[in-house]
């Protein structure tokens, strides 16, 4: 028994993932395995079998987060991957459900600040991250302007990113101060701002809004804190890992 970091009740927790299980699909060999890389000088690769989970949640709020979940890989791979591989371009969707897939996409990065993993280190919700708590747990309507998104399918080359993670990277917005937080999973890159922020930090609108989702399409080498990251991983000889296996 333990205190559930969903409701805060002492009951029996479940091994919750951090990102849901079904966004590791592309990342395992025929072994069914993949290789955690860690940009930290002082910490080691790790082969792992599952994605990423720590006991976090009881089985009522485990089912809640299930819910999002759920919608998310509705939403994500069974509507946007398959429509920005076949036409390489944006996607856009003006019937979907804004709450639901909010609730999705601001719950990776609420477990990302709850959990203990080295990997999400960076991840600090601070004052925040009780209020995320109490918005998934009583589904509270977020307005556009709180937590906007910017999300994109990364592609590199002609082939999507797919089984690409970056670690959760904070950063300052220049217009209005607040913490941004980026990352990549599964080659879907992900903006999240925290707290209320200004039009000049998102200046063409939240990915996510009541009026539609909107999923751009970039390629990986665009992004600056992926390519610092590869170069800072290549410079620490932790990708030897597939010179063992060649």
């Amino acid at each position: 028994m333990a205190i559930c970091k969903l409701c805060n009740k002492d009951k029996k927790l479940c091994k919750s993932h951090i990102y849901p299980e079904y966004m590791y699909k592309h990342t395992y060999d025929s072994h069914h395995s993949y290789v955690e890389f860690n940009a930290s000088d002082n910490e080691y690769n790790k082969r792992r079998s599952k994605g990423i989970y720590e006991n976090l949640l009881c089985r009522s709020c485990e089912d809640i987060i299930k819910a999002y979940e759920d919608y998310g890989k509705s939403i994500l791979y069974d509507e946007v991957k398959p429509y920005i591989d076949k036409t390489k371009s944006g996607y856009v969707n003006k019937k979907y459900n804004y709450n639901l897939f909010k609730f999705f996409v601001l719950s990776l990065l609420w477990r990302a600040s709850i959990c203990t993993h080295t990997g999400f280190k960076s991840a600090n919700l601070g004052k925040y991250e009780e209020e995320l708590r109490l918005t998934l747990l009583n589904e509270r309507e977020t307005p556009v302007s709180l937590y906007p998104c910017l999300i994109y399918q990364t592609y590199i080359e002609d082939n999507p990113a797919d089984g690409i993670f970056m670690e959760i990277y904070p950063s300052k917005s220049k217009y209005d101060g607040k913490t941004v937080y980026q990352f990549i999973a599964d080659g879907l890159f992900f903006f999240i701002a925290v707290g209320t922020t200004s039009k000049k930090t998102f200046p063409e609108g939240s990915s996510i809004s009541p009026d539609s989702l909107r999923v751009g399409y970039d390629q990986l080498t665009n992004i600056k804190s992926f390519n610092d990251l590869f170069v800072r991983v290549h410079h620490q000889g932790k990708f030897s890992v597939y010179d063992d296996q060649a």
